[in-house]
């Protein structure tokens, strides 16, 4: 029965945290105000070997002046740091986007609008963990309009889809992206197939 149970629990993550395979122009990284190692370096490992050969970091902006643990000039900070990791500067862009409602949605529509006047036609979109299914279909739609491919990947740092629901972040993190889905669906943010289509 336990097993049961455990099987149905895992199906429901990978529900919301896709991840498929695949190559593209570039890897998008997608952050909140702070960029985590953990994401960079699944997105270096996507370049080094070779399903795409740039790097998208995207940061939220914010209005407040400092955030804690955030230096003041963050996009200058974040290339050098990726320069140090090994990524030429014709292989870095670094986007901020406005904290603004909905963000996501605001989100993707910057940062694909960007990319696509570089000549970006696919990218892999690097999500952490239950946030995947809402942001890959919110860029897929986006994307579609751009002629822009979206393949999802799903980045796991403060527990593992195989056991969210024994950690609690785990399980309100579950919970939190799953009514920010639905209302998102509800808004006409993303389409009603998003529901049965990976």
């Amino acid at each position: 029965m336990a097993f049961y149970y455990q099987t149905i629990l895992i199906g429901m993550g990978r529900f919301l945290a896709l991840e498929r395979l695949g190559k593209a122009d570039v890897v998008i990284l997608e952050g909140t105000e702070l960029i985590r190692e953990e994401a960079v370096m699944t997105g270096l490992k996507l370049i080094s070997s070779g399903n795409a050969r740039r790097l998208v970091i995207v940061y939220q902006e914010s209005e407040e002046e400092k955030i804690f643990g955030r230096p003041l000039d963050y996009n200058l900070y974040l290339i050098r740091k990726l320069k140090e990791l090994g990524l030429k500067e014709d292989q870095i862009i670094v986007l901020g986007v406005p904290k603004e409602h909905p963000i996501t949605l605001t989100g993707a529509q910057i940062v694909l609008s960007n990319i696509s006047k570089r000549g970006v036609k696919s990218a892999i979109l690097l999500a952490e963990d239950f946030h995947t299914r809402r942001s890959y279909w919110t860029y897929r739609k986006v994307g579609s309009s751009l002629g822009i491919e979206i393949i999802p990947h799903a980045y796991f740092t403060k527990y593992r889809n195989e056991n969210w629901w024994e950690k609690a972040e785990g399980l309100r993190e579950f919970f939190g992206e799953s009514i920010k889905f639905f209302y998102y669906l509800v808004r006409g943010y993303i389409p009603v197939k998003s529901i049965l289509v990976t």
